[in-house]
């Protein structure tokens, strides 16, 4: 009896050290996600090359807002949409206008590059159906559409759980369907940006 309650007392010890033992990976802390679900930023548009946008107009501001539908591990699939504004400083080459609106709805491709521990980088690369409108206050002057293509990256920082700020660089090329001579279409149905990105994501 004294041998069959030592046997019994040994194999509970045991028992509950395997527990013990198999419990602690589940206790381990889980890594934190570093999947981005929605983002809204702010944006300061610049016109660069030998166009209209970069010499007759001058960037005013952007504003933008995206969603993430599809992930896998590192990469996302974004749709987003923009809207930038600029300033017509040359009227003999933009026309007498105040304002050139653009707006962009865009499927992005980003892959995101853990840094360290709350920063990661994000290279990223767009294809976008874009419209351009000139107004002048509450008067439209026609629309352009296109399409534009924008490689770019930017950097996010985790403040607490999902929430991160972060800032980016994109360089944009877009081509409006322009009727123009042959000799100006490149000046007018090839338009390039260099925009800078600050903002919040989820």
């Amino acid at each position: 009896m004294k041998k069959l309650f030592i046997a019994l007392t040994v194999l509970s010890c045991v028992s509950l050290w395997s527990q013990e033992e198999l419990m602690k990976p589940m206790e381990r802390k889980k890594p934190e996600s570093r999947k981005e679900y929605f983002r809204m930023y702010y944006l300061i548009p610049n016109g660069i090359g030998d166009n209209v946008l970069a010499k007759a107009n001058d960037g005013r501001m952007g504003l933008g807002f995206a969603v993430t539908f599809y992930s896998w591990e590192q990469l996302h699939i974004i749709g987003g949409y923009e809207f930038i504004q600029y300033d017509v400083t040359d009227p003999s080459l933009a026309g007498n206008i105040k304002n050139t609106n653009m707006a962009n709805y865009y499927l992005e491709a980003l892959y995101k590059i853990p840094v360290i521990d709350r920063v990661d980088l994000n290279p990223k690369f767009s294809v976008a159906y874009m419209t351009l409108r000139q107004k002048t206050h509450s008067t439209n002057y026609g629309q352009q559409s296109g399409v534009g293509f924008s490689p770019g990256f930017d950097v996010d920082y985790r403040i607490s759980g999902g929430f991160r700020v972060y800032a980016g660089l994109d360089y944009c090329v877009s081509f409006p369907d322009t009727d123009t001579n042959a000799e100006y279409r490149s000046f007018f149905g090839t338009l390039q940006q260099l925009n800078i990105q600050f903002g919040i994501k989820f």
